[in-house]
């Protein structure tokens, strides 16, 4: 099903606000991978440091996902991403200050990229579900890739953005702006009006985290597909840390990676305004299918004249991966209960990305033991593998999508919904 452009969510003076509010603060995120660096670097870290902080931001990160989903489902989500946004604001603001002084160390900028993961950990399953709050079912698409869309224009901007300010002022001030996008959007989400989700029955934070480990077991399709996903981070981690090698021992400079970096960024880009213009009748089907085609790159990096075939391979692969995430971000929050979404989103990021440091190490040691190309060639095998298993899958298949965007397949809810193990829209 095609249609013209929809920028309808915009309309809403609630999602409009939520939009601008995550857009600025989008735009600060993307800023903080490569001023991170450049900071570490500043105060006489090593390439060594630089791994272990984003190794443990990324930990912290994913640990936290559930206590962060179950928060997000007890507490008024607005008010949780006010909190988030003021702390780490007020991180940025340390941060930076303590860097314009010359007061930075490793270990600092080690404790303040653990604060930033926890926060982030805080946000994520908190976004997932406020935006049905706002928005009705036929419009979720359409606000999930206006979204997205911003964080595609973010991931052009704010690399090279950081890379300026860092070479003319140093990295302090770059914190202090991702300070302000934090600050905007708090502001943003202090003027919204949202009415309160159904939180359930109170309960502890441990009986709230069973509750979400029940909701998410009683719905085979949900956690297989989560398994199949991690399959595919497992395979497509192979690209960052091998890419910029293979490029440079083929005689290209540290320059092309920038290039294949904007390629995938410009990616998202093109996948967010597919997603906000075409409504695919079945939408899990597609997404999963533009998964797949993340394996371009790999297997760009394996034959002759690669640059150009790569940066190709990049922008179809990350239109690909903005489809999927676009469209299962919309089916989550149509098929699964406000008062649980939370907590399932963050069991999402938990399985699906709590294998990725597993495979950032072990890259480097398979190419040394197999052969670089061969472990391209098994990261673009354990990528489409990934994507034919989900397809296997019934309700993937099945799922589909009706013309005014309501989804609607059978067996996509426990039991407990309905007498058939059919999904039943929460009222």
């Amino acid at each position: 099903m095609r249609t013209g452009f929809d920028f309808g969510p915009l309309r809403d003076r609630r999602y409009r606000l939520f939009w601008l509010g995550r857009s600025a603060s989008g735009f600060g995120d993307a800023l903080m991978p490569m001023t991170q660096v450049f900071a570490i670097l500043s105060v006489g870290g090593s390439a060594t440091d630089v791994g272990v902080v984003l190794a443990v931001s990324m930990a912290v990160r994913v640990l936290l996902l559930l206590v962060g989903g179950a928060l997000a489902d007890r507490l008024p989500r607005r008010l949780l991403l006010i909190g988030a946004d003021a702390s780490l604001a007020a991180l940025q603001v340390l941060v930076g200050c303590l860097l314009l002084t010359g007061h930075g160390t490793v270990p600092l900028i080690l404790a303040a990229s653990v604060c930033y993961g926890a926060g982030s950990a805080i946000s994520r399953p908190a976004i997932t579900g406020i935006v049905p709050q706002m928005i009705g079912r036929t419009q979720l698409q359409q606000a999930n890739a206006l979204l997205g869309l911003s964080r595609g224009v973010a991931s052009i901007l704010g690399p090279a953005a950081a890379g300026v300010i860092a070479a003319v002022t140093g990295p302090g001030p770059a914190y202090l702006i991702d300070a302000v996008t934090y600050l905007v959007s708090a502001l943003c989400l202090a003027v919204l009006t949202i009415p309160p989700h159904d939180s359930g029955a109170r309960a502890s934070l441990v009986q709230d985290l069973s509750v979400g480990w029940q909701e998410m077991t009683a719905r085979p399709w949900y956690w297989r597909t989560l398994c199949c996903h991690a399959l595919w981070n497992l395979g497509s981690s192979v690209l960052p840390v091998l890419g910029p090698v293979v490029l440079l021992d083929a005689g290209h400079t540290s320059s092309s990676w920038g290039i294949v970096a904007a390629g995938m960024a410009a990616g998202s880009v093109v996948g967010g305004l597919v997603v906000l213009r075409w409504r695919p009748q079945r939408p899990m089907v597609v997404g999963h299918i533009g998964l797949a085609l993340t394996a371009l790159p790999l297997l760009a990096l394996t034959g002759p004249s690669m640059l150009g075939v790569l940066v190709g391979g990049a922008v179809l692969g990350a239109a690909g991966v903005s489809l999927l995430n676009e469209l299962w971000m919309t089916g989550l929050q149509q098929l699964v209960p406000q008062q649980v979404i939370s907590r399932l989103s963050s069991y999402d990021g938990l399985i699906s990305l709590v294998v990725l440091p597993i495979g950032y190490v072990s890259a480097g040691p398979l190419a040394n033991l197999a052969g670089t190309s061969m472990t391209l060639g098994i990261g673009a095998l354990l990528v489409v593998a990934s994507t034919v298993l989900a397809l296997r899958i019934p309700q993937i298949r099945l799922l589909r999508q009706e013309p005014d965007g309501t989804l609607v397949g059978p067996g996509l809810g426990p039991a407990s919904l309905d007498g058939a193990g059919g999904y039943r829209p929460p009222s």
